[in-house]
């Protein structure tokens, strides 16, 4: 079962097709640190702190009190603390977050609970470049190479 492949409908598009590392199931508890590589689902109840880069799944059944700092948060049960997403934090019906979300990206669904305050603070000026060494412009946007004629040069016609 651990090695098959996340594909719940209420995921984010970043899970669909990635492999869980780390699972934790309904009737366990824990409490501590967690620091992990890969994707995580909490479907227990774990007391701590959580850090990580990647994905952090909270299941529906799942419970999380303490601070989670990580790439991505995915919640659909219920975490009490202040979660810190450095791509984006998503909480889904029939989640609930006792908390302060800070994130780059902030989704929530209809029916979700949320109480707390939300701050979207911009991604590291890092993460930006590398965003903008892959963007590739459309039409007149695209970026202009040396030897490239401008787009409003080929609007011109001689009469």
């Amino acid at each position: 079962m651990l090695d098959k492949k996340w594909k719940e409908g209420k995921g984010t598009e970043a899970m669909e097709r990635k492999e869980v590392n780390a699972f934790m199931g309904a009737e366990t508890s824990f409490e501590g640190k967690l620091n992990y590589t890969g994707a995580v689902r909490l479907d227990g109840r774990f007391k701590g702190e959580i850090r990580s880069d990647d994905t952090l799944i909270v299941g529906e059944t799942g419970r999380v009190e303490g601070q989670v700092h990580v790439g991505i948060a995915i919640i659909q049960g219920e975490v009490t603390g202040n979660v810190f997403g450095k791509e984006r934090v998503e909480l889904h019906h029939p989640g609930r977050m006792i908390g302060n979300v800070t994130a780059p990206v902030v989704v929530m669904d209809e029916g979700a609970v949320f109480e707390g305050n939300c701050k979207m603070k911009e991604r590291k000026k890092e993460d930006k470049k590398e965003d903008k060494k892959e963007e590739k412009g459309i039409g007149i946007f695209a970026q202009r190479k040396d030897g490239d004629v401008k787009a409003e040069d080929t609007t011109k016609e001689k009469r």
